[in-house]
């Protein structure tokens, strides 16, 4: 009797606690809000500001894009992220190797966000008195997310304990995200500048043939194509300016002259 008694007092004497907010964010325990969470603002939140980015990567309002000579690359690394993290969040863990490779993909992807949603900042703060400054904040949403999958992946359970091999997966895992759309934008970069080299300095046939291979790339186009404006202000035949006219309106669906008064601003 005096045992249940102190069993009882013991269980009235300590409550039970409830985890800190940021400790449930980064717990094992995944819940239904949390994976909504992750949907919404680490695959379907970035695709939009992407697509109705109005200064970062692309000019919208007439002017010279913060972040334009980098955006094949960003774009690339964060399709990477986007589908890492939906493979993740459909299979979860698995292989050693996968658990590590997403989870350091994930880690990177989330301080990489984190540190562009810092460098938007303050065009966030002035962007919501226009109404479009609620997208600024979003990288900070989307680097949680990805921080938040990346540490449970590396967390998942493993057979090998080794801090030597942890690391050296931790490494390889990094190297393959941020190698791969490096070396694939480089590529990009490379067969964009071949075309606008041979639409610049071709003839007719050929500046057209080039503007046509390089017209399914053109949301990837970036400073490649200013050769074709200052190609354009530096021509005096009529017929050769709309050429580079037309060339340019193929590949990058903007109007030449638009493009010539920003560089000139």
């Amino acid at each position: 009797m005096g045992t249940l008694n102190l069993i009882e007092r013991d269980s009235i004497i300590r409550p039970v606690t409830k985890p800190g907010f940021w400790r449930r964010q980064f717990a094992p325990q995944v819940t239904w809000p949390q994976v909504s969470f992750d949907i919404v603002f680490g695959i379907v939140g970035p695709i939009l500001c992407f697509t109705f980015d109005p200064i970062v990567f692309r000019g919208s309002f007439g002017d010279r894009p913060l972040l334009g000579d980098y955006k094949i690359y960003v774009y690339f690394f964060s399709g990477l992220q986007i589908i890492m993290l939906s493979l993740w969040l459909l299979a979860g863990a698995g292989f050693q190797f996968w658990n590590e490779l997403v989870g350091a993909g994930l880690f990177l992807g989330g301080m990489f966000c984190l540190a562009i949603g810092v460098v938007l900042l303050p065009f966030s703060l002035v962007g919501l008195m226009l109404g479009i400054g609620i997208f600024g904040f979003t990288p900070f949403l989307t680097g949680i997310v990805y921080l938040r999958n990346g540490v449970r992946a590396l967390r998942s359970p493993r057979t090998d304990i080794s801090i030597f091999t942890r690391a050296v997966t931790f490494l390889l895992g990094s190297l393959v995200v941020i190698g791969a759309p490096l070396l694939l934008g480089l590529a990009i970069h490379q067969a964009v500048e071949s075309s606008v080299d041979e639409i610049v300095h071709g003839d007719a046939p050929h500046a057209s043939a080039a503007a046509h291979r390089i017209w399914p790339l053109k949301y990837l186009v970036g400073v490649e194509s200013n050769k074709i404006v200052t190609a354009y202000q530096e021509a005096s035949d009529p017929a050769r300016k709309q050429l580079l006219k037309d060339c340019y309106q193929e590949i990058t669906g903007e109007d030449i002259e638009v493009r010539m008064r920003i560089m000139q601003d």
